[in-house]
């Protein structure tokens, strides 16, 4: 039990070391869509407008929907802090 929770955040670790230096200029591409991360975080195996049928498509590719990570990338109009810089020209 413990070495899965040991190896879980060893997992966990990696994946937001190998996310946090993913290209923006890349994620960009995916505005408003769903993305399907590699379990590492260093790739994107997937992306669909609509999540409902992602678990299909990373089952197609050979990936193990279970150990993927889905994320919603915002349109550029509802990333954080833009509601901010709209409140104060108001």
């Amino acid at each position: 039990m413990q070495s899965d929770l040991v190896s879980d955040l060893e997992k966990c670790r990696e994946f937001l070391a190998n996310r946090t230096t993913f290209p923006v200029d890349e994620l960009a591409k995916y505005s408003g869509e769903w993305i399907v991360w590699s379990p590492d975080g260093a790739r994107i195996v997937a992306h669909a407008s609509d999540p409902r049928g992602l678990d299909d498509l990373i089952h197609s590719l050979g990936e193990d929907p279970d150990e993927c990570l889905v994320e919603g990338i915002p349109v550029e109009a509802s990333l954080i802090g833009h509601m901010e810089r709209e409140v104060e020209r108001a």
